[in-house]
């Protein structure tokens, strides 16, 4: 399975996560690029997309991302599989702490990706969050002003869960795409169609 990790960073602490990523996951993921220099055109080239986008001001995408989120609103993420990190500070803003993921979310899960790497709220003091979905966040919540010496543990623990979860996902597309014993290939029967299956 080939990964990209896309991140946008004002401050370098997205970038950081990033690149810890990068070295958990190892030949198996690209090296990180910044979302400004990442080209949408590019998305049909990876299987998986890893995004980082930190939460700003009052619970606002980072400002690259603000630009260039609605180029991953497109028929190429159709398919894809999507996890998603990023930071934010939960003492500073309890009230919405992480919420660029739920933001960034809300504008590609139209688009049909399948999304991994759900991270626990355990852990974490906040009030309230948009990343929050049926009591999990939608993807590694980071904390480098408050907890920052919980982010390496963080990375390292999720991108473990994270190759579970690709592996996973990964056997059950084999599996969809493979013809059952007897029966005639996918290639032999005009416009047949694969059936995904979403882990």
């Amino acid at each position: 399975m080939k990964i990209a990790i896309i991140y946008g960073s004002t401050m370098g602490n997205t970038q950081e996560v990033a690149e810890l990523i990068k070295e958990q996951l190892g030949s198996r993921a690209s090296d990180p690029v910044d979302v400004t220099r990442f080209d949408p055109a590019d998305i049909v080239n990876y299987e998986a997309l890893i995004l980082g986008n930190p939460t700003w001001h009052i619970g606002q995408m980072q400002d690259d991302w603000e630009d260039a989120a609605s180029n991953y609103h497109t028929p190429a993420m159709s398919g894809r599989v999507v996890a998603l990190f990023g930071c934010g500070d939960q003492a500073g803003y309890p009230d919405t702490f992480g919420d660029a993921l739920g933001r960034l979310w809300d504008i590609i899960e139209p688009a049909g990706p399948t999304l991994v790497g759900r991270w626990a709220v355990d852990g974490y003091s906040f009030e309230e969050s948009a990343a929050v979905r049926d009591g999990a966040f939608l993807g590694l919540v980071c904390d480098n002003d408050s907890q920052p010496e919980l982010t390496e543990e963080r990375v390292e623990q999720w991108c473990q869960q994270l190759m579970l979860e690709l592996d996973r996902h990964s056997a059950e597309r084999s599996r969809a795409d493979t013809p059952a014993v007897g029966s005639p290939s996918v290639g032999s029967r005009p416009g047949a169609t694969t059936r995904v299956i979403a882990s």
